[in-house]
């Protein structure tokens, strides 16, 4: 999370009338509060109570309609019972922004046995609601990819402009010397590994709907008791094995082994059909991270930081910061170890 800069005046009786609008009511208050990197988020106050109101980032390099997806998610997972996850209020899509219920809550910097079933829990009942009413008329997940064959291509096609950003030596030398080699050996060991199914796109049976960027980095703990998982931006249909290897790889959890794998066997109970394919993707996970990792040297992802309120010394401390990170998920990827659920601290 990084501290949005004060809007001005102008912008702020701008929100204050849409948010009015959309509630119904005068008189309402907005104060700043810690926003996301892909939008902005404040403490709405009026009449009728406290809520969260929120703008999201749109870039032309980026055609994902965050709020259409994250609203629409939150409204079919509300009226079908699950509230885990903040109520939706109301939208303006010419605003781009939404009001949601406010979480008095704090963070998890590490998770227990109980937040590590609750987030099972809800991977499991979101799996249930697949067959309800509406699942059918919401998106695929952000870069869902159903075959590995896909997947594939997915990274290529994240790679391919990082490669154009000669501006920057260290991320060049990095991407020659270390990260293209090492998914040119990965994407080839999961070929060979998966055969038949390489391209084999998943069936509908087997797919589930995932918050996509599903962890306790997008979570609170309620004051009164009791986890919300939040920004659900990217949510939609997806595979098993990107939610299992997402939530093992993400940079923005700390999540022991011991729990690792406690989620990873009940995820193999529950989507057992993943078994045949979660060692041959897994890697190819890890490198897709390693792509993330580095958006903060695209054009699109500068935009949004800047939307988001960093400074440009804070943008060029965090470029340097992601590529350290990025060095580091590569190895997980590429460390046969690191096949095995996520295990990286295993002594073989």
């Amino acid at each position: 999370m990084t501290t949005s800069l004060a809007p001005t005046n102008d912008s702020v009786a701008d929100l204050k009338r849409v948010a009015e609008k959309l509630l119904g009511t005068s008189g309402v208050t907005l104060e700043t509060i810690d926003g996301g990197r892909n939008s902005r988020v404040y403490r709405l106050t009026a009449p009728s109570g406290v809520y969260a109101f929120k703008t999201y980032f749109r870039h032309a390099a980026d055609s994902r309609a965050r709020m259409e997806t994250e609203f629409q998610a939150l409204r079919f997972l509300w009226d079908n019972g699950e509230s885990v996850v903040p109520e939706p209020i109301a939208a303006s899509e010419d605003g781009d922004c939404a009001i949601y219920e406010w979480i008095d809550g704090d963070r998890i910097p590490q998770p227990t046995a109980e937040h590590i079933d609750t987030a099972i829990a809800f991977v499991t009942r979101l799996h249930k609601l697949r067959t309800r009413p509406g699942a059918d008329r919401l998106r695929p997940a952000s870069e869902a990819c159903f075959s590995a064959r896909a997947l594939v291509e997915c990274l290529h096609s994240r790679l391919e402009p990082l490669l154009q950003r000669t501006e920057y030596p260290e991320l060049t030398v990095f991407l020659r010397d270390e990260l293209r080699p090492s998914l040119e050996n990965i994407c080839d060991f999961s070929r060979n590994a998966l055969r038949s199914l390489y391209a084999h796109d998943l069936d509908l049976q087997h797919r589930t709907l995932s918050p996509s960027d599903f962890g306790f980095h997008n979570a609170l703990l309620r004051r009164g008791g009791g986890l919300v998982f939040l920004d659900l931006e990217y949510f939609g249909w997806d595979d098993p094995v990107k939610l299992v290897s997402d939530f093992l790889l993400h940079p923005g959890m700390s999540v022991t082994t011991p729990f690792q794998q406690r989620f990873v066997q009940a995820m193999l109970r529950e989507f057992p059909e993943i078994v045949s394919r979660f060692e041959a993707v897994y890697p190819m996970y890890g490198l897709k991270w390693c792509l993330i990792l580095l958006n903060e040297f695209l054009p699109a992802h500068l935009a949004r930081r800047k939307f988001a309120g960093l400074s440009d010394d804070e943008i060029a401390a965090r470029q340097a910061e992601q590529l350290q990170k990025a060095r580091r998920m590569l190895c997980r990827a590429a460390d046969a170890s690191s096949y095995q659920y996520g295990d990286q601290d295993r002594t073989n």
